[in-house]
C-alpha cells in the first residue's frame, strides 16, 4: 500500500484524531509561502482589529495561521478533514465550519460572525469564485484583504464567471482556469477604498489595506508593476497557460 493510501486510510478511520494531534505537535500550523512574513510586517504598521475570516483553508497551511493563537477567527471550507483538524487543534475562539461556499450562503455566515465587532482580516482562497465572494463581502470593510490571484490570466482584468458548483479540475484538465487576475482584484478593491500594498513572492496572494489606514510613507502598488508569476511544476509561463485556457469564458470586470 502506498504512503498516500495509508494516510488516506488513517484520516478516515479511528486513528484520525491521534494522527492529527501528533502531526500538530511535530509541525504545528503555518502559511504556505511568505504570508506570515508579510502579515507580520503589515500588522506592525497598521492598527488592525484582532479578528479574521478565512475561507478555502488547508488543514495545516492557511494565511491566518500565525494569528490563530490569540485572535478570534472564522474558518470555512468544504473539506471535512480540514475542518476536523481545525476543531481538534485550534482554541475555542476559532470557529471552523464545513460549508460548500456559494454567494447565497457565504454572506449570512460571515456577517453573523462579525456583526458585533469590526473585521481585521478577510482572506479568500477558493480557486474559483474568489472575485464574486470578495465583491459580496467587501462592504464589511476589513482592515486588510488577502486574496489569491491567478497569474495565468496575465494583466487582463478578468475573472471566471460565477458558478455555484465551480470546480477548477472539472472546468479544465489543467486546473489553471479559476479565480481572477491581479488586475481584476485591484479594480474591485480600488473602487471600494483599498490599496494594493504587497504581493507575496510566490505570485499567489495579494495584500490590500484600507486607504484610511495608510500613512504618507505607504506606497500603493499598481497591478502591472506588482505582478508576479506563480511557478508551476511544468515550468509554463502565463502566456503559455493562456493559450490553453483562453477559449474559456471570462468576465471583464471593468465592464460591470
Amino acid at each position: 500500500m502506498s504512503m498516500t493510501r495509508v494516510k488516506s486510510f488513517v484520516k478516515r478511520g479511528p486513528l484520525a484524531l491521534p494522527y492529527i494531534h501528533l502531526k500538530y505537535r511535530l509541525q504545528g500550523l503555518r502559511t504556505q509561502n511568505d504570508e506570515a512574513v508579510v502579515l507580520k510586517r503589515l500588522l506592525t504598521r497598521y492598527d488592525v482589529p484582532e479578528t479574521f475570516v478565512e475561507f478555502g483553508f488547508s488543514a495545516w497551511e492557511f494565511n491566518c495561521a500565525p494569528l490563530a493563537a490569540g485572535w478570534k477567527g472564522l474558518l470555512l471550507d468544504g473539506g471535512d478533514y480540514n475542518v476536523r483538524v481545525a476543531r481538534a487543534v485550534l482554541p475555542d475562539r476559532i470557529t471552523a465550519k464545513r460549508l460548500w461556499i456559494t454567494r447565497e450562503n457565504l454572506a449570512p455566515v460571515v456577517r453573523a460572525f462579525v456583526e458585533a465587532e469590526p473585521l481585521g482580516i478577510l482572506s479568500i482562497d477558493v480557486d474559483g469564485n474568489d472575485y464574486w465572494f470578495l465583491e459580496d463581502l467587501i462592504g464589511l470593510r476589513p482592515a486588510i484583504i488577502i486574496a489569491e490571484y491567478n497569474s495565468s490570466f496575465g494583466h487582463r482584468p478578468v475573472t471566471v464567471p460565477y458558478d455555484p458548483d465551480f470546480d477548477r479540475h472539472r472546468k479544465h484538465p489543467s486546473g489553471k482556469y479559476y479565480g481572477a487576475s491581479l488586475a481584476a482584484l485591484c479594480h474591485l478593491t480600488g473602487r471600494h477604498g483599498y490599496a494594493l500594498i504587497e504581493v507575496g513572492n510566490s505570485g499567489i496572494n495579494a495584500f490590500f489595506v484600507r486607504r484610511d489606514l495608510l500613512t504618507e510613507d505607504d506606497l500603493e502598488l499598481s497591478a502591472t508593476t506588482a505582478f508576479r508569476e506563480k511557478s508551476f511544476p511544468d515550468g509554463k509561463r502565463p502566456s503559455q497557460i493562456w493559450q490553453e485556457i483562453g477559449h474559456l469564458p471570462v468576465v471583464d470586470v471593468t465592464t460591470l
